[in-house]
C-alpha cells in the first residue's frame, strides 16, 4: 500500500507511509567488532567495587507462526484462484450463527498483519465472533492467474467470492474491515452490496484526500527502502527500525510472508519483496478515487479509525459533523493501526459490533380474545 517533493504542509499520513529517509540496510547489521574485548576494556576502567557490566539482551527477530493467533490456515479454491485464508470459528449462542469479521490488508502487507488483532477480538468477544483474514491476490501465499491485476473492482470481487465460498451457506452478519488500500476494497464491497447481511464497514487509516496527496511520494518511498535482505530476520528488524511497524511481535508474524528468496534453489540467496508495488502504479489512483463519497453512501454501519485528525478531508469532516459514521483517533499509532495497537483496536471493533448487531425480537404471541 502500497512525484513532487515533500512540503511543509505534508500530511502525517505521508510522513507515516512515505518517509523520505528510511534507515539503510547496512545500519541494521550487527557490529562485528562489538566483541567481548570491548566489554572487558570497559570493565577495566570501572572501580574495583563496581557491579560487572552485562550485555543488553538483544531483541528477538525470529518469525512467529500463525498458529498462535488463528485456529486454522488453509487454501480456498475459487475457480482458478487459490486464496490463503486464516480463520477463527465463533461459538454459536442460542442457536444463532456467530457474526463474522472479514479483515482485508493493505497493499504490500499480508493477512497475518491482523494476527494480534484477531486474537484479541476473540478474547474480548468471549469467542462469540468468527474471524477471517486472507491474502489478497499478488500478496502472501495467494495464487491467481493474474496476480498483477490489483484494480479495486478485481480485489472487491475476490473478497466477495472468498466470503461466499466459506460462509455462503450460513450467511452470518458480516463486518468488513480494511486497512489503507484494503479500506477502498471493503467500501467497494459495501457499495456493490455483493455480500449478504453486511452489518458494518470499518476503514483503517485512509481517506481520499490525504491518500491522493500521499501518492505523489509513493515512488520515493519505494526507491528508498531496501531492495533485498540477507534473511527474514533482517526484514523483520528493518520493519521495526524504519517505523513501518511499531510492534515487534506483530512484525515477527506479518513480515515473513512479505519477502521471498530471490533464488529458491540457492540456500544463500537474499530475500526480496514478494509484491512489486512499483508495478501496481496504474492502480494507485483508482484505489482512493471517490472513496469518501462511497464510504458515506455505504448501506451499513460505518466506522473510521485514523492515526491522526489531519487525515480527514472536507467530505468526511462534514459527514463526521452530521454523525454519519463513528470515528476513533489513535494518536500514538503509526499507519499500521492494527499492528501497532491491536488491543485497543480489537476493543473498538467488538464495541462497534455490539452497538450495531441486529436485535432478535421474540415471536409475536397472539392475544386471546376477551372472555365475558
Amino acid at each position: 500500500m502500497a512525484g513532487c517533493p515533500f512540503t511543509s504542509t505534508m500530511s502525517s499520513l505521508q510522513k507515516d507511509i512515505f518517509k523520505p529517509k528510511l534507515p539503510p540496510l547496512e545500519a541494521l547489521q550487527e557490529d562485528p567488532d562489538a566483541t567481548s574485548k570491548e566489554v572487558s576494556n570497559k570493565k577495566s576502567s570501572q572501580p574495583a567495587f563496581a557491579l560487572p557490566l552485562t550485555r543488553r539482551q538483544q531483541p528477538d527477530y525470529s518469525p512467529l507462526s500463525w498458529e498462535h493467533y488463528f485456529e486454522t490456515m488453509h487454501d480456498v479454491k475459487v475457480d482458478d484462484k487459490v486464496f490463503r485464508c486464516y480463520q477463527i470459528a465463533g461459538k454459536s449462542k442460542d442457536g444463532k450463527v456467530p457474526p463474522l469479521f472479514v479483515l482485508h490488508h493493505g497493499a504490500g502487507h499480508s493477512a497475518l498483519s491482523y494476527g494480534l488483532t484477531a486474537k484479541r477480538i476473540q478474547a474480548i468477544a468471549n469467542q462469540e465472533c468468527s474471524i477471517l483474514a486472507f491474502d489478497c491476490r499478488g500478496h502472501g501465499y495467494t495464487q491467481t492467474p493474474n496476480d498483477s491485476d490489483l484494480s479495486v473492482s478485481t480485489l472487491s470481487n475476490d473478497m466477495s467470492e472468498v466470503i461466499l465460498a466459506l460462509y455462503g451457506d450460513t450467511k452470518p452478519d458480516v463486518i468488513v474491515v480494511g486497512h489503507s488500500m484494503g479500506g477502498s476494497v471493503v467500501v467497494d464491497v459495501a457499495n456493490r452490496r455483493s455480500v449478504p447481511n453486511l452489518l458494518g464497514v470499518v476503514v483503517l487509516d485512509v481517506v481520499e484526500g490525504s491518500a491522493m496527496e500521499a501518492l505523489s511520494s509513493m515512488t520515493s518511498f519505494l526507491n528508498d527502502r531496501p531492495k533485498e535482505f540477507p534473511s527474514v530476520e533482517h526484514a523483520i528488524r528493518w520493519a521495526v527500525s524504519s517505523g513501518t511497524v511499531h510492534n515487534l511481535e506483530s512484525a515477527r508474524l506479518s513480515f515473513p510472508p512479505l519477502v521471498r528468496k530471490k533464488d529458491e534453489n540457492d540456500a544463500n540467496s537474499p530475500y526480496i519483496w514478494h509484491t512489486n508495488l512499483a508495478a501496481t502504479q496504474q492502480f494507485w489512483q483508482g484505489w482512493f478515487q471517490d472513496l469518501s463519497d462511497k464510504f458515506l453512501k455505504a448501506r451499513a454501519a460505518k466506522f473510521l479509525v485514523l492515526a491522526g485528525t489531519d487525515r480527514l478531508d472536507k467530505t468526511l469532516m462534514i459527514g463526521s459533523m452530521q454523525g454519519k459514521f463513528q470515528m476513533e483517533i489513535f494518536v500514538e499509532s503509526g499507519h499500521a493501526i492494527h499492528e501497532d495497537q491491536p488491543n485497543r483496536l480489537a476493543q473498538c471493533l467488538v464495541e462497534f459490533w455490539k452497538r450495531n448487531k441486529r436485535l432478535i425480537l421474540p415471536p409475536k404471541v397472539p392475544l386471546k380474545p376477551n372472555q365475558h
